[in-house]
């Protein structure tokens, strides 16, 4: 498998994002754009969606693991929500849509070709512009940018189709009605290749898990703590219990089995937890 560093692209892909940043900030509460996982498509093996309100401390300790604070706090105040896909395939990528308030106006300015960019025309979106480097590509629109981050094999003219004919995924209710319903603060995660994302959780690193899905949701507290609850899909209800059991030893929280399904309720975690198991996924991920 083809793997590049997921901090390195991540990093060069929201300094791409900060750079446009100037003073101004998205009005709070945000309204979220319920068609955003539309441009990332239907074949991404993971899908999260964060809201940024009642999130900011999280998502810029986040964030400071690749780029400056300051940097951070900008992409945040200009940011509503972030949605989410990553792939994992032969050709690992990462697309990140982002929904708030861009100056489009200075895209020449901001994606320079001294800085390593070049300016492209996408066909399938009327010949909008959009910019390219080494591990990114970006096309912003006043409410919405969209970035593709990834290595220089990575399939712009995908992400570019996607955008012009977007295909929203079906996913599970709860997942459907973060963005839907405009809830506040709430983190949502889905993944229908799971056992990359439990083992990571887990620290199991190399052992196939029998999951076949999980959705999980974090939401604040109180001070650095959220609540998390989730559901993991196991391929039979034999493994269910096996799933239980692993889950009940590395997290406290309320287990119960349903058939071949896992669900835990009012489990905490600290943000520090959670920012390791965060960097737990991007390893299991290869990114």
């Amino acid at each position: 498998m083809q793997k590049f560093y997921f901090s390195k692209v991540l990093g060069a892909g929201f300094i791409i994002a900060v750079i446009m940043l100037t003073n101004s900030c998205v009005s709070h509460p945000p309204k979220y754009d319920t068609q955003a996982f539309g441009a990332i498509g239907t074949e991404a093996d993971m899908y999260v969606f964060a809201p940024v309100y009642g999130n900011e401390p999280l998502l810029q300790t986040v964030l400071t693991a690749f780029v400056p604070e300051k940097t951070a706090a900008q992409y945040l105040d200009r940011t509503s929500a972030l949605y989410i896909g990553a792939e994992y395939g032969a050709v690992p990528s990462v697309t990140v849509i982002s929904t708030g308030s861009y100056p489009t106006s200075l895209g020449d300015l901001l994606f320079s070709k001294k800085d390593g960019w070049e300016k492209h025309k996408a066909t399938a979106l009327n010949n909008t512009s959009y910019y390219s480097s080494a591990v990114a590509d970006i096309l912003m629109r006043e409410r919405t940018a969209f970035m593709l981050l990834g290595t220089e094999q990575r399939n712009t003219a995908a992400f570019l189709q996607h955008i012009a004919d977007p295909h929203p995924p079906i996913f599970p209710p709860r997942f459907q009605a973060l963005p839907e319903s405009g809830s506040i603060g709430e983190i949502g995660l889905y993944t229908r290749s799971g056992s990359l994302l439990i083992t990571a959780m887990l620290g199991l690193d190399g052992v196939d898990l029998p999951i076949r899905s999980i959705e999980l949701y974090l939401k604040k507290n109180i001070d650095s703590v959220y609540q998390c609850s989730a559901a993991f899909e196991a391929v039979d209800a034999r493994s269910a219990l096996v799933i239980r059991l692993l889950l009940s030893r590395s997290m406290a929280g309320e287990f119960s089995v349903q058939g071949s399904s896992v669900f835990v309720e009012n489990a905490d975690i600290t943000e520090k937890e959670l920012i390791k198991l965060l960097q737990g996924v991007f390893a299991a991920y290869h990114f």
